[in-house]
Protein backbone atom coordinates (compact mmCIF):
# COMPACT_ATOMS: atom_id res chain seq x y z
CA UNK A 1 0.00 0.00 0.00
CA UNK A 2 1.08 3.45 -0.83
CA UNK A 3 1.18 6.19 2.12
CA UNK A 4 -2.15 7.78 0.82
CA UNK A 5 -3.67 4.55 1.20
CA UNK A 6 -2.36 3.78 4.67
CA UNK A 7 -3.35 6.74 5.82
CA UNK A 8 -6.99 6.20 4.33
CA UNK A 9 -6.84 2.82 6.18
CA UNK A 10 -6.00 4.91 9.52
CA UNK A 11 -8.21 7.81 9.13
CA UNK A 12 -11.59 5.43 8.29
CA UNK A 13 -10.28 3.37 11.33
CA UNK A 14 -11.04 6.37 13.56
CA UNK A 15 -14.17 7.28 11.73
CA UNK A 16 -15.31 3.70 12.68
CA UNK A 17 -14.49 3.57 16.36
CA UNK A 18 -16.73 6.52 16.53
CA UNK A 19 -19.79 5.46 14.89
CA UNK A 20 -19.72 8.12 11.96
CA UNK A 21 -21.01 7.69 8.75
CA UNK A 22 -19.31 9.15 5.71
CA UNK A 23 -22.17 11.94 5.44
CA UNK A 24 -21.46 12.83 9.11
CA UNK A 25 -17.53 13.68 8.22
CA UNK A 26 -18.17 15.70 4.93
CA UNK A 27 -20.67 17.68 6.74
CA UNK A 28 -18.63 18.42 9.77
CA UNK A 29 -15.26 19.21 7.13
CA UNK A 30 -18.08 21.13 4.90
CA UNK A 31 -18.25 19.19 2.19
CA UNK A 32 -21.60 19.18 -0.01
CA UNK A 33 -20.69 15.15 -0.61
CA UNK A 34 -19.43 12.02 1.27
CA UNK A 35 -17.68 11.42 -2.05
CA UNK A 36 -14.16 13.34 -0.80
CA UNK A 37 -14.24 11.34 2.47
CA UNK A 38 -14.42 8.28 0.77
CA UNK A 39 -11.73 9.05 -1.79
CA UNK A 40 -9.03 10.18 0.93
CA UNK A 41 -10.36 7.00 3.36
CA UNK A 42 -9.82 4.98 0.07
CA UNK A 43 -6.79 6.59 -0.72
CA UNK A 44 -7.74 7.81 -4.51
CA UNK A 45 -6.64 11.36 -4.27
CA UNK A 46 -3.65 12.21 -2.40
CA UNK A 47 -4.42 14.16 1.28
CA UNK A 48 -3.62 17.64 1.26
CA UNK A 49 -2.57 18.66 5.23
CA UNK A 50 -5.44 20.93 5.70
CA UNK A 51 -7.58 17.86 4.54
CA UNK A 52 -5.77 15.79 7.29
CA UNK A 53 -6.66 18.29 9.78
CA UNK A 54 -9.87 19.07 9.20
CA UNK A 55 -10.31 15.36 8.76
CA UNK A 56 -8.90 14.67 12.41
CA UNK A 57 -10.90 17.61 13.64
CA UNK A 58 -14.00 16.30 12.34
CA UNK A 59 -13.47 13.00 14.08
CA UNK A 60 -11.92 14.14 16.92
CA UNK A 61 -8.72 12.09 16.65
CA UNK A 62 -4.72 13.38 16.24
CA UNK A 63 -3.40 13.80 12.88
CA UNK A 64 0.32 13.33 14.74
CA UNK A 65 -1.22 10.06 15.68
CA UNK A 66 -2.69 9.23 11.99
CA UNK A 67 1.22 9.87 10.95
CA UNK A 68 2.25 8.18 13.53
CA UNK A 69 0.28 4.90 13.10
CA UNK A 70 1.35 5.16 9.12
CA UNK A 71 5.09 5.67 9.25
CA UNK A 72 5.73 2.32 11.49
Amino acid sequence: MDLNANIGTALRNERSKRKLSLAEVADRMGYSSRNTVSKIELGTTQITVEQLQKYCDAVGCSWVEILEKVSD
